[in-house]
């Protein structure tokens, strides 16, 4: 477990080339929430009203039916999870006080603080954790059902205690589960029957409570009172955080020169970064390597998608050095292996992607009888390589990082029509309706890659939207989940590995380094790697108003 507790090392490692050895023990305190850092001579104090500036409408206020990082962003003010990562990208825990696995991996028990309460006043106790483990399978809940699929019983001990009696052994249950899964009010969900069109009044047990929001505009929390986790028992500093919304980056970082927007939760692209390090009284910028990656997918219900030589064509044309140096100027590294190269046990194998090669690409499909029309597009029996690319507006560098695919596509005989979309009409197409040829995103964390991938690749992942179909992809998925040797579970990625860049579901082109820009009105940043940049809960109760 350990090879595996050092990812944001590795990071460093990959970027700055430095060597660097850490070793982790089992947490069984709640992450610090000491408050001596950058502070002034004032220190920090209760008050202040932060604005911070994202792009794109959150999906919902209720992360349980949506699969967007605003979304996620949001809701970890008032749903946290169970665990989080720390500065090295560790998982560790937050509101569990202990936790014990059993020897053979079948069973875990879960103690979480006392005297933590819903909004409404209800005390957060070990049933709301049973209770979402049991909802969620039971109304397939996204990737979460697929996390508790391996639960046979969850047993409340007493009221801060749970114990999760597993079908098969999982080393990975725990921070799955804990880093993933926002946990359910039982009190309001017992009674609902369909959880996807339930009006959630946004009722949690974070250090901040929503309080109003305008859908589309902005979303007002305050904070909690005395929320036990949070500066020793006083609650977080910030009086009020309202999320903003704004169309881009352009517009985003503009209302933070104007001052109306504090901090900037959604990662900048390098020419905004530079906007405000040219300020460096006003603003400061936070830095930290993400742990997941950008990917180019291809739809299965596509015929000509499902043929394996055009799917490897397309691959052979992403040039990823002008990806990475070009469309997102030199803010990513290159991942040319279907695991993030932040996971260096799992990478040594190198097995690679097909490389950059359009005349490769050209031979692939004349071989595989795609002839050039007098359109330049290629076809086979009457039907063109032409596929529809889609992709969020709000992705940072996107417009670049689509027109070089674009480009080196069609000079291959591949024609691509760009459909650039919002995140509701995203998520809507490609998520629910599984609607499009190709799509790209960016993941924002897959971590424990051995297990993560399983809900992205395995044939009935929630996140499978390729309606990928490979026997062998999922019997070695399976398996990897409960083999507790761990360099039994490195061959058996390495066995994944070929088998994935032999099928190609998707092409896997860069790791980002995510930049946030925030005024130096406020005190208190810190930065860990994961999904919520610095507005993490842990991070953000520390902050305060100079």
């Amino acid at each position: 477990m350990k090879k595996r507790q050092n990812i944001y090392l590795m990071i460093m490692l990959i970027v700055f080339t430095l060597i660097i050895t850490s070793c982790g023990a089992k947490q069984t305190q709640p992450a610090s929430n000491n408050s001596n850092q950058q502070t002034t001579q004032s220190g920090p104090k209760v008050g202040g009203n932060l604005v911070v500036g994202i792009t794109g409408d959150p999906y919902s206020i209720a992360p349980w039916v949506s699969n967007d990082l605003n979304s996620a962003m949001l809701a970890n003010l008032y749903l946290p999870t169970l665990m989080v990562t720390d500065e090295k990208g560790n998982k560790i825990p937050y509101l569990i006080k202990e936790y014990k696995m059993s020897d053979d991996a079948k069973e875990y028990t879960i103690t979480i603080y006392d005297g933590i309460n819903w909004h409404d006043g209800v005390p957060f106790t070990a049933e709301d954790i049973a209770f979402t483990s049991e909802y969620m399978v039971k109304h397939k809940l996204g990737y979460a059902a697929d996390m508790f699929a391996n639960v046979e019983k969850a047993e409340v001990v007493d009221k801060t205690t749970v114990k999760f009696h597993l079908k098969k052994p999982q080393v990975n249950f725990l921070s799955q589960v804990g880093f993933w899964v926002n946990i359910m009010p039982k009190h309001i969900f017992e009674k609902v029957d369909d959880p996807m069109n339930f009006n959630y009044d946004g009722t949690g047990y974070g250090p901040f409570k929503l309080k109003e929001y305008k859908k589309g505009e902005y979303y007002t929390l305050e904070r909690v009172p005395n929320w036990p986790l949070a500066n020793n028992g006083q609650g977080a500093y910030l009086e009020t955080v309202t999320f903003r919304v704004f169309p881009d980056h352009n517009a985003l970082v503009l209302a933070m020169k104007n001052g109306e927007v504090n901090v900037i939760a959604s990662a900048m692209p390098v020419a905004s970064q530079k906007q405000l390090e040219a300020s460096p009284d006003k603003f400061g910028v936070l830095k930290v390597m993400s742990l997941g990656y950008g990917y180019f997918g291809f739809n299965y219900k596509n015929e000509l998608l499902k043929d394996k030589n055009v799917r490897k064509a397309i691959a052979m044309t992403i040039d990823r050095d002008a990806l990475v140096n070009t469309a997102l100027q030199g803010g990513a590294v290159k991942m040319e292996t279907p695991i993030s190269p932040v996971y260096t046990d799992l990478v040594k194998s190198n097995i690679k992607f097909p490389p950059f090669d359009i005349e490769g690409a050209k031979k692939v499909l004349e071989d595989a009888g795609y002839k050039l029309n007098k359109d330049g597009v290629r076809e086979k029996n009457g039907k063109k390589l032409e596929f529809e690319l889609i992709y969020r507006t709000t992705t940072v560098n996107v417009d670049s990082t689509v027109n070089i695919f674009k480009a080196n596509a069609e000079k291959a005989g591949i024609k691509i029509n760009l459909k650039p979309v919002d995140n509701a009409t995203y998520t809507d197409r490609v998520v629910k309706q599984r609607n499009f040829d190709i799509n790209f995103i960016e993941w924002g964390v897959i971590d424990d890659a051995d297990s993560s991938l399983a809900t992205i690749y395995k044939s009935d992942a929630a996140l499978n939207f390729m309606g990928y179909k490979n026997e062998k992809i999922d019997e070695l998925l399976e398996k990897v989940q409960y083999e507790p040797d761990y360099q039994k579970r490195v061959e058996m990625m390495n066995e994944f590995q070929k088998e994935f860049v032999e099928e190609l579901p998707t092409v896997n082109v860069y790791v980002k380094i995510n930049a946030y820009g925030y005024s130096k009105d406020f005190e208190g940043w810190s930065l860990t790697p994961g999904l919520f940049g610095p507005v993490a809960a842990k991070d953000l109760v520390k902050v305060y108003k100079k």
